[in-house]
Order: structure tokens, then C-alpha cells, then sequence
């Protein structure tokens, strides 16, 4: 006996409605573009709040021209056969269009500046509403509803492990003169307390109305308490016009 999931069974009763004249699927069309949006807004409403470039109108338009071509692709070439099949077309034909298609979008979302990149989880954010669009349009709401959930506790739960883990590779920047050397009294410093410069980024910068040298350093895995001691031989080695630590930039 063939085991049919719950989904299976909300598809199979939308498409029975009113004697199979079509309007259940226009109902069950509404309903997978409806479980699309909800999902995808969740998404969507997280990167927006902390201000990210692709927000929540984008995932959402994401997630509904995905959840679109599903079901045009599912029922929009014919009726399907009395055994299940397709037999005139392939559906994942469209939808593995979908999904090679979404990369120039997530793409527009990534920055680089120097040697930081920026953007990676909110182009992967864009990957996920295209599937979860492709699952509700196929009318895999439960799977789309889990998936949403588990993303979600992603995005917020795991945040403060995310920053435990940066707290413990921080940015360091130092605004100097733009005729002072600093790469080596930098080097210097850092062997002094054997500490592993990550990435290094200098570039020109308009600073109290003057051209001056930015200069951010990563350092790698190290407590707070060394950081700081790093900062202090910096500050009184380099004399820099200006020194920060942060987690961010």
C-alpha cells in the first residue's frame, strides 16, 4: 500500500474540489503562493530588521516567482495522467531553471571591501526563499513550514555564538598620517605578543577634513584581555591620529 504524506493528501483534496473543474487548483495555486509569502516574509522581516540589502519586499518576490513557476510548471501544460505521471512534460525542468537563475540576485548582494566580504548569508537567505517558494509551490507546505523554522533559529538563535565566535577575531583600525610607514612597526608589535595578523586593508580616507590612511588589521582567536594589550602597544608605539577594536566594520 503506497504511503501518502500529509501534503499529498492537501493536494489531492484541493484537486478533487467542485468534480476536478479546476477551481480547486486555483485554490490550492492561492494557498502555495499564500504559504510562500508567509514563509519568505518570515525570512525576509529578519534581514530587513538589521538592515540588510536585500530585505523583506525582495524575499518575498523571491519566494513567490519561485512558488509561481512550480505551479505553472506542475499544472499549467496539461492535466496529469491517471497514473501520477507527467506524460507531456518534465516539472523540475523549470524549476532547475529557478534555481541556476537565482545566483546573479544573490550575487548583487555581495560586497567586498578589501578583504572583508559582506553579504554572503543574505545572498544565501535568497537561495533559501527560492526553495522554499519551489517546496509550497509544489505543495510541500509542511516541508516549506520546517525548513522556514530551522532558518529561522539559524538567523536568531545561533547569533550569539556567531559574535562569541568574533569577539575572538575582532578588526582592529588605526587612522595615521598617510607619510607614516606602519606596516613594519604593525608587524613588529604583533610579533611581540606572537599574535597572527588575519587580513590586513590600508586605504586613503577624508578624516577631520584631512587625507589620512586607514589601516585595519584582523587578528586571529585571542582573548579579550590580549586584544586590549595589543591596542595599548599600538597606541603607544605607532601614536596613531585615531584607534578602534571592533567586531564589525
Amino acid at each position: 500500500m503506497p504511503i501518502t504524506s500529509i501534503d499529498q493528501q492537501i493536494v489531492e483534496y484541493f484537486e478533487g474540489l467542485f468534480n476536478g473543474n479546476g477551481w480547486g487548483i486555483v485554490i490550492l495555486a492561492f494557498l502555495s503562493l499564500l504559504c510562500a509569502a508567509l514563509c519568505a516574509g518570515i525570512i525576509g522581516f529578519e534581514r530587513e530588521y538589521h538592515g540588510h540589502a536585500a530585505g523583506l519586499r525582495t524575499h518575498l518576490l523571491v519566494a513567490l516567482g519561485s512558488a509561481l513557476v512550480m505551479i505553472v510548471s506542475i499544472y499549467g501544460f496539461g492535466q496529469i495522467g491517471a497514473d501520477g505521471a507527467f506524460p507531456n512534460r518534465d516539472p523540475a525542468r523549470l524549476a532547475a531553471q529557478v534555481v541556476s537563475g537565482i545566483g546573479f540576485l544573490g550575487a548583487g548582494t555581495i560586497m567586498q571591501t578589501g578583504s572583508d566580504v559582506k553579504g554572503l548569508t543574505t545572498a544565501t537567505t535568497l537561495w533559501l526563499v527560492m526553495a522554499l517558494g519551489l517546496a509550497s509551490g509544489s505543495g510541500n507546505f509542511i516541508i516549506c513550514g520546517i525548513a522556514t523554522l530551522i532558518a529561522l533559529f539559524i538567523l536568531i538563535g545561533l547569533r550569539w555564538l556567531e559574535r562569541f565566535a568574533a569577539n575572538r577575531n575582532p578588526y582592529i583600525i588605526l587612522v595615521v598620517p598617510l607619510d607614516q610607514p606602519v606596516l613594519k612597526e604593525i608587524l613588529v608589535c604583533a610579533s611581540r605578543f606572537a599574535i597572527n595578523v588575519k587580513d590586513m586593508d590600508s586605504r586613503i580616507i577624508n578624516y577631520q577634513n584631512q587625507s589620512l590612511l586607514r589601516v585595519t588589521l584582523r587578528v586571529n582567536n585571542l582573548s579579550r584581555a590580549s586584544i586590549t594589550a595589543f591596542a595599548d602597544e599600538l597606541r603607544e608605539y605607532i601614536r596613531p591620529i585615531d584607534i578602534k577594536v571592533t567586531n564589525e566594520i
